[in-house]
């Protein structure tokens, strides 16, 4: 990508304007202070306590998560932020538990089930599901193809090994030819001694055709093991409230830059959660990132020469609706925003930046890593592991250049959607030196001379899609509306 870059400002540009964005001894000095403040007087840790335990988990456009629009639109303005308001987007439907799973295995013996509703599921009808299950062996076409005749009508048993090596485009698709076979209801595998992982088997928003529920680990391992003897019949039931075509809001505010207000740099995070827990690390961490970072440059006293944008999206946990419908509606932009940062994984040390793909953004950020060096996040990394896993991506493929912030994921993927992502998980100075790292960054950025890297053509957005074995992915999104 970098070549590419180069080739194309080389009839107007020193091929090293980019690469270089060098950092003045003013805006060293200014990321001092605000590094300073923030390991000193950081407020992340009191903004995610608020946001985890005052408001709580935060399913997008329930109760809560208009609480949390709310509570972040007084934050941004207690600290005198400028045009703070809301943007509205459609959600083809809202979900929220109604009533607890319940359910248990009729045969071959009885036995009770460790049961939830998948998220974005319909209910049950009033009478529940009752039927036999079918154990998946390969959720692919082929494997589909194989069992089509046992499926219609029976309640589908799905495991790791039936999902194993699908990416994620695939997974989709054969979830879309699965439900087309007309099972009375899916199963699907949950966590370890029955504990709750939840998520949507969509990337939409919209409700699934059948009623699907998790299962605990060990039961689903106990009806494999019984299927290989006969039967197993099983019931369950639930009720979940839905609503069809909802008004959802993301939240922005803005530090109008100095010198070139109309140049934008975006710091964004999702605001929505799930519901196992309150979300203090996913993505509350993010959050309070993002109003941390507000604060500190605003008492900085010097905006930089961009304005800086703080953007909390709604609808990432179920597709990165919010943030794609931002990037959709603010498509004539693009060109004016420099780059867009992210914090989606958690509370654990930062390391770097996720640079996803764009190769020409490592040496622009040659001269911000030092920095970064005494917090110990000076790395990047060009891996596109999470290339479509959070709110970066809508902008990406608009050609942005993006950073996603890179934490250490080992604690975090423990708790992540479960019942123990709760405040008590997070480590206040570990997130002020995530927030350190991202307001050194974001400023260095929007206060350079110089942008950070150039936005890529469609060529290019396609070749670097490529590059990363990403583009027949892109595709399928796209012709399914999911992306620009």
């Amino acid at each position: 990508m970098y070549r590419f870059a180069i080739a194309l400002l080389a009839a107007t540009l020193s091929p090293f304007s980019y690469a270089q964005m060098p950092v003045s001894s003013e805006t060293r000095a200014t990321v001092s202070r605000i590094v300073g403040d923030v390991m000193v007087n950081g407020q992340a840790y009191e903004y995610d306590r608020q946001l985890a335990d005052t408001v709580g988990p935060r399913l997008t456009g329930s109760s809560n998560y208009v609480h949390a629009v709310a509570w972040a639109q007084d934050q941004f303005k207690q600290l005198g932020l400028s045009n703070v308001h809301t943007e509205a987007w459609k959600m083809k439907a809202t979900w929220e538990p109604e009533t607890a799973a319940t359910g248990r295995i009729i045969t071959p013996r009885e036995q009770t089930l460790h049961i939830y509703s998948m998220g974005w599921s319909p209910s049950t009808p009033g009478s529940g599901v009752k039927g036999d299950v079918v154990y998946l062996q390969h959720l692919t076409p082929e494997g589909l193809d194989a069992q089509k005749d046992k499926i219609g009508g029976n309640v589908v048993l799905l495991d790791n090994k039936s999902m194993a090596d699908l990416e994620l485009t695939q997974l989709l698709r054969s979830l879309d030819k699965l439900g087309r076979l007309g099972p009375r209801a899916v199963m699907i595998v949950g966590g370890a001694n029955g504990t709750e992982s939840a998520s949507a088997l969509s990337f939409d928003g919209s409700i699934a055709p059948v009623p699907i529920a998790q299962v605990g680990y060990e039961d689903v391992q106990l009806m494999k093991r019984m299927l290989e003897h006969g039967p197993v019949s099983v019931e369950f039931s639930f009720k979940n409230r839905i609503r069809k075509d909802v008004e959802v809001n993301n939240v922005v505010a803005e530090i109008p830059g100095s010198e070139l207000p109309n140049e934008v740099v975006i710091v964004g995070a999702h605001l929505d959660s799930w519901h196992p827990a309150t979300g203090a690390q996913d993505n509350g961490t993010g959050v309070a990132t993002a109003l941390d970072v507000a604060r500190a440059i605003k008492a900085s006293g010097k905006a930089p020469r961009r304005t800086v944008r703080f953007v909390l999206f709604g609808g990432e946990e179920q597709g990165l609706i919010g943030s794609v419908a931002y990037a959709k509606a603010h498509a004539a932009e693009m060109p004016s925003i420099d780059c867009v940062l992210i914090s989606d994984t958690g509370a654990q040390p930062a390391k770097g930046w996720y640079v996803m793909g764009r190769e020409d953004e490592t040496p622009a950020l040659s001269n911000v890593e030092p920095l970064l060096a005494g917090l110990g996040s000076n790395q990047t990394t060009t891996s596109v592991e999470f290339l479509y896993e959070t709110d970066h991506i809508g902008f990406d493929v608009q050609g942005v250049p993006t950073l996603v912030l890179w934490n250490d994921t080992d604690k975090y993927f423990k708790l992540h959607h479960k019942a123990s992502d709760s405040f008590d998980s997070v480590n206040q100075a570990d997130l002020n030196q995530g927030v350190a790292t991202t307001a050194a960054t974001a400023y260095a950025i929007a206060d350079s001379a110089q942008r950070i890297a150039p936005h890529d053509t469609p060529a290019q957005v396609e070749e670097f899609l490529k590059k990363a074995n990403q583009w027949d992915d892109y595709q399928y999104f796209k012709s399914t509306g999911v992306l620009p």
